[in-house]
């Protein structure tokens, strides 16, 4: 290659990156504008500034950087970035969504959690940091939601992973009028504790002005009450319920839940004055502590 051919080479490609470069913050500055204007239609709710955004127009996906949330009331939060991998911009509400939030951070002060900011306090939070994740769709023709899974990450306090699926849902419109009727099909959760538990019984054993271990004694004693209580009267969900719950107390480690109804249950039944035994039992719901440690 001659000296002239690899020079206009060279040239032709730093023009190529140059182009490169300048669609891409240009492409910054159209995503920045897009949304500026999708929050300013919130901002009697809540104001968020951000320090950059980028919309990728091939698969529609979003990233913002350093944001800043701050609502009327005057509570807030900081998150490092957002990530918006799947949205349905065709529908109100929208029938499927799929992100993530990086580096949620909440001061632990009252205008932010009320009085509960003093037992975080005492609990030696200055601040909650938590990353989250959701994905979710829904159909039309079946009337179907399926939360695929809902994800909180705290250091320190506690991993969250759940998802369920509701029937009879009817997104025609905003607001909550769809769930009139919805059923429960199926659920999980799993608790994974980073040492909220083991704060929360301290903190509780202070306030009652006895030791923790204790404390922890009487509240076994209080569950295995409910227990026997839940045996006598033959509900093998609730015996089952506060049976792994002492295990938990005991060792706060993890935490499976089921919802497995042998059919749909409506979720109104909820508000209609069933105990909290019954409510396991209607829904179909099982627990089980610490199942991975097991030998």
């Amino acid at each position: 290659m001659s000296g002239k051919s690899f020079l206009k080479l060279f040239l032709t490609l730093v023009l190529l990156v140059a182009v490169a470069a300048g669609g891409y913050f240009k492409l910054e500055e159209f995503s920045a504008a897009k949304v500026r204007e999708s929050l300013d239609r919130h901002a009697d709710l809540v104001r968020v500034d951000f320090e950059r955004a980028l919309f990728n127009p091939f698969d529609k996906s979003l990233h913002v950087w350093g944001l800043d949330c701050r609502l009327a009331t005057g509570a807030g939060c900081s998150v490092r970035k957002l990530e918006v991998d799947s949205f349905d911009h065709e529908h109100n509400p929208p029938r499927f969504f799929r992100g993530r939030v990086h580096g949620v951070s909440i001061p632990v002060e009252f205008i932010n959690m009320g009085t509960l900011a003093r037992d975080f306090w005492k609990m030696g939070y200055e601040k909650l940091d938590f990353d989250l994740f959701a994905d979710y769709s829904y159909e039309d023709e079946t009337k179907r939601l399926s939360v695929k899974s809902i994800n909180f990450d705290g250091p320190d306090i506690c991993r969250v992973s759940a998802g369920f699926s509701l029937g009879d849902v009817s997104l025609r419109g905003p607001g909550i009028g769809g769930f009139i009727g919805t059923s429960m099909l199926d659920g999980s959760l799993v608790w994974q504790d980073l040492s909220l538990t083991n704060k929360i019984v301290a903190l509780s054993a202070e306030s009652e002005g006895v030791g923790i271990e204790a404390y922890r004694d009487r509240l076994r004693e209080s569950l295995q009450l409910e227990m026997q209580e839940a045996r006598s009267l033959g509900n093998g969900y609730a015996e089952n319920f506060y049976a792994e719950l002492i295990k938990f107390i005991e060792n706060p480690e993890r935490l499976v839940v089921r919802v497995e109804p042998t059919e749909p249950v409506p979720l109104i039944y909820m508000f209609m004055g069933r105990s909290f035994e019954e409510m396991l039992d209607l829904y179909g719901i099982t627990v089980e502590a610490n199942f991975y440690s097991r030998k």
